[in-house]
C-alpha cells in the first residue's frame, strides 16, 4: 500500500505522559526510554483513528492522513 501519512509533534511540549503510546492499539507509537518522549514509527500502518492527538493533554500530536493514498481510493463502477 502507498501512503505517505504524517504526524506533527511539538516535543518541546510534550511532558511525557505516555497517553498517546498507551493509546496506541496498532504499535506506531513507540516509547523512546531514553528521551522519555513516544516516537513515530511505521506511518503506514496507522488507522488515523486519532486517538494519540484526542487524548494528549499538551496537543502535542497532530495526526494528519494522506486522503489521496492507494487506502482511500474508492471505485464505485459496479453501482453503474
Amino acid at each position: 500500500m502507498n501512503m505517505n501519512n504524517q504526524v506533527k509533534f511539538n516535543a518541546d511540549t510534550c511532558i511525557g505522559c505516555k497517553l498517546c503510546y498507551k493509546s496506541c492499539f496498532i504499535d506506531v507509537i513507540r516509547w523512546n526510554e531514553n528521551e522519555k518522549k513516544p516516537e513515530f514509527k511505521y506511518l503506514e500502518d496507522c488507522v488515523h483513528c486519532n486517538y494519540c492527538e484526542i487524548v494528549c493533554p499538551k496537543h502535542c500530536i497532530e495526526i494528519i492522513p494522506d486522503f489521496k493514498g492507494e487506502l482511500f481510493h474508492q471505485s464505485f463502477e459496479q453501482y453503474k
